[in-house]
């Protein structure tokens, strides 16, 4: 038996049943599972379960009160939008928008689009790039640095500056798709808002690719600027905003200052 669509870090949730993850066997394997049966799990998202056939059924029973490989399904156009750079102490915000119909969805699938939080940042690099050329006029990004977003933070709050951007990458690509959002808190604008959205519907996987391959553009773009290395998170960047103050450069021009880390430190 098989089950399409599944990512593994969804996958690994199986473990409180006992099963193991394995070596494994072929270069189009992503990973195995061992346990009451067998679980490949292909590059392609296509998981197979092997097994005696009794075994085969209970593990497929396990895998259905997990969710796993349970995207919605939706037809018809949609735009899918999702941010990035949100809780980065360095950076400003990015969000993406990604319209799609049926048959783009099936393209979507070949190329093998998935929540960017499951990618690596060659694979998003290289997701990205290939979005970009086939799909010229599906995407629309909005690209906000820190000098901006501190602007927009001195007048509103992050959740109103979201709400803003979203509709802004939506109403860019339609004015009559169906919106679909990858919900934050606070959120209010969109048709459909889901937690991890980003790994159920294509067209906001599309999105996510698209966001963090922009937010590390804007990172590096930052590090061009300021000539040393920017750090990614929120955690451990004090080295990034002390680079700052020997330079003597303006905070506002790197970093998020509201943040309490960052006002505690400048």
């Amino acid at each position: 038996m098989s089950i399409e669509n599944v990512e593994l870090s969804e996958l690994k949730k199986i473990k409180k049943f006992g099963f193991k993850e394995i070596k494994v066997k072929a270069k189009t394997e992503e990973a195995r599972f061992e346990g009451i049966s067998t679980l490949i799990l292909h590059k392609s998202g296509k998981l197979q379960v092997q097994g005696k056939k009794a075994m085969v059924e209970e593990t497929m029973k396990m895998l259905d009160y997990l969710n796993i490989g349970k995207k919605t399904k939706i037809s018809g156009v949609a735009v899918g939008t999702d941010e990035s750079l949100k809780g980065d102490t360095f950076g400003g915000i990015i969000v993406a928008g990604f319209l799609a119909d049926d048959d783009i969805r099936v393209e979507l699938k070949k190329i093998g689009v998935k929540d960017s939080k499951t990618l690596t940042k060659p694979e998003i690099s290289g997701m990205a790039q290939e979005l970009i050329a086939k799909f010229p006029d599906n995407y629309h990004v909005e690209n906000i640095f820190p000098k901006e977003y501190n602007k927009l933070n001195s007048v509103m709050d992050v959740t109103e500056i979201l709400n803003r951007l979203h509709e802004k990458c939506y109403k860019k690509l339609s004015k009559n798709a169906l919106h679909i959002i990858d919900l934050y808190p606070g959120c209010s604008v969109g048709d459909i808002k889901e937690t991890k959205a980003d790994s159920k519907y294509l067209e906001v996987s599309a999105a996510s690719v698209l966001a963090r391959y922009f937010a590390l553009m804007q990172i590096r773009e930052l590090e061009h600027r300021s000539g040393f290395f920017i750090p990614m998170g929120s955690t451990s960047v004090e080295s990034g905003m002390l680079e700052i103050k020997k330079k003597s450069l303006n905070p506002a021009d790197y970093v998020k200052m509201k943040f309490r880390n960052v006002a505690d430190f400048f």
